[in-house]
């Protein structure tokens, strides 16, 4: 008889019991979680509670001390990976930090195509092309030749998801993408990450905007002192909080 049960698909990270110390300072103490393909997933947290140390281990731009990290199902928790592994894994799993960090001295355009060329090995007219579809993507389809100075905040974040998607990664994880910017400047960036999430990227976002956890999001995991000590629905999250310290979090934020 042929079973019909629906093949469980692979997760797009996985992680188990994750440990993460610096010296004597416990950043993180045992955090499992899974991300699955379309997953839209707010962290969410007091400062110092280890949310940014545990995207740079699920990108693996930190080593693990302790637990087992798989990313689309190879194991990646060794603590030196081979250089190949490494860029492997950074051509699926990408990641946009709070500071942009391009590269002044290349073209908006040139900073996109670099990853591409050098990674993926991609011609230059493929390489060319990607970036240019990108930067459309994101509203900058105007702005290939000018160099990073001449972009505001806003715009230089966009171009750091530009950068992230000529990759074609299976996740993209963000963290904290607008804390650098002016207020007025939120809104341009939220935007396009609305738009993936709607066209179904896997993401893992680290952010202190509730609106977006609370809007876009289909989990929400509320970090404290290295755990993950609540996750669930954003509505669950935010309307029905179960922890006394994220009730306090939550608390102090609504009074900002």
């Amino acid at each position: 008889m042929t079973s019909t049960l629906p093949a469980i698909a692979t997760p797009v990270i996985a992680c188990e019991n994750l440990h993460k110390s610096y010296g004597s300072v416990n950043v993180l103490k045992g955090v499992s979680t899974t991300f699955t393909k379309g997953d839209v997933v707010s962290i969410i947290g007091p400062s110092g509670c280890g949310k940014s140390t545990f995207l740079r281990c699920l990108n693996r731009l930190e080593t693990i001390n302790q637990g087992h990290l798989e990313v689309m199902g190879q194991d990646v928790s060794a603590a030196k990976l081979p250089w190949n592994a490494l860029y492997h894994l950074r051509s699926q799993v990408s990641m946009v930090f709070q500071h942009f960090n391009l590269f002044p001295h290349l073209t908006v355009l040139e900073n996109l195509m670099l990853s591409p060329r050098k990674v993926l090995k991609h011609n230059e007219a493929d390489c060319r092309n990607l970036a240019t579809h990108y930067l459309e993507k994101v509203g900058l389809g105007g702005r290939a030749d000018a160099y990073p100075e001449q972009l505001s905040g806003g715009q230089k974040q966009r171009v750091a998801i530009a950068r992230s998607l000529c990759m074609k990664p299976e996740a993209i994880l963000f963290d904290e993408p607008t804390s650098a910017l002016d207020p007025e400047l939120v809104g341009e960036v939220l935007g396009v990450m609305r738009q993936l999430a709607e066209e179904g990227m896997t993401m893992v976002v680290v952010t202190h905007e509730m609106q977006f956890a609370r809007e876009v999001s289909n989990r929400v995991l509320f970090f404290n002192d290295g755990v993950i000590e609540e996750e669930g629905v954003p509505a669950e999250v935010f309307s029905n909080p179960s922890s006394d310290r994220l009730k306090a979090f939550l608390s102090r934020l609504s009074q900002h």
